[in-house]
């Protein structure tokens, strides 16, 4: 029986890791699970897809690890995808400011008429005042087409990024 490259992006996958605490996370965590989900993603679907993944767990999961409200906590990392969609989703425990504060960045993003025309001015805005950061939410819409939203269930944020693959495939 041969297999084909239509028939790998039949393949459903669908991971979970959770790692604590997060006070113990060194070198680029983000980066080794962004590479493990890249190769296993691209052994089945299109590179460009495995590449949307990497990109989407390098910065959900560096921005946990940056942002936990609590360093003994733990950071859950879910990766799934089949041929309709590929779903990320990262949690960790979080002040209900900092969600307000991620939510109204999401909402800000998610009814935007064009994400790229945020981010352009986003970009202009930060530079003017010498902001550093604060572009990876507004890059994984503009740039990667990722419908983003965001959980809160005290004390735990929870983010996801969505994308359908009809496209893609």
């Amino acid at each position: 029986m041969t297999v084909t490259e239509k028939d790998l992006t039949n393949t459903c996958i669908s991971t979970r890791y959770e790692l604590s605490p997060v006070r113990n996370f060194i070198g680029d965590l983000s980066g080794l699970l962004a590479s493990f989900a890249d190769e296993l993603i691209g052994a089945f679907f299109p590179r460009i897809i495995s590449k949307k993944a990497n990109i989407v767990i390098t910065e959900l999961v560096n921005n946990a690890i940056v942002n936990t409200a609590d360093e003994h906590s733990k950071i859950v990392l879910e990766t799934g995808i089949d041929r309709e969609s590929l779903v990320i989703r990262v949690t960790n425990v979080a002040a209900p400011e900092q969600y307000e504060a991620v939510r109204s960045r999401i909402e800000r993003i998610s009814t935007s008429d064009d994400p790229r025309k945020l981010l352009a001015a986003t970009i202009r805005e930060r530079r003017k005042e010498r902001l550093r950061g604060g572009l990876g939410l507004i890059r994984l819409a503009a740039e990667n087409k990722f419908e983003l939203s965001a959980m809160y269930d005290a004390p735990y944020l929870t983010v996801e990024s969505r994308i359908a693959l009809g496209g893609l495939l």
